[in-house]
């Protein structure tokens, strides 16, 4: 087991050092604490991943725009495809 580098035997000793240093029922306050903070951090980490991920496979839907058509000028004249009488006679004549 590599732990950060730090190999079973180096972290043994550091547990030793550790258990002098604080004494049996403060070494347990500390690793307590440390693990309550480490819980917190993971915590925060995972909130933070989750709110900048983007749900990729998920189809944006565009909003359905409706758009109405203009309306004709008021000084314009329709236009049809046929000609009537009038307009025959009128190009004739």
């Amino acid at each position: 087991m590599n732990i950060f580098g730090v190999g079973n035997l180096e972290l043994l000793w550091i547990l030793i050092v550790a258990l002098v240093l604080l004494g049996p029922v403060r070494m347990l306050e500390v690793a307590r604490s440390a693990g309550k903070y480490w819980r917190e951090a993971q915590h925060m980490l995972r909130a933070t991943v989750d709110s900048a991920t983007i749900d990729l496979d998920k189809p944006v839907i565009a909003p359905k725009t409706t758009v109405d058509p203009l309306p004709p000028p008021e000084d314009s004249v329709a236009r049809s495809n046929s000609l009537s009488e009038d307009n025959l006679e009128r190009q004739d004549g």
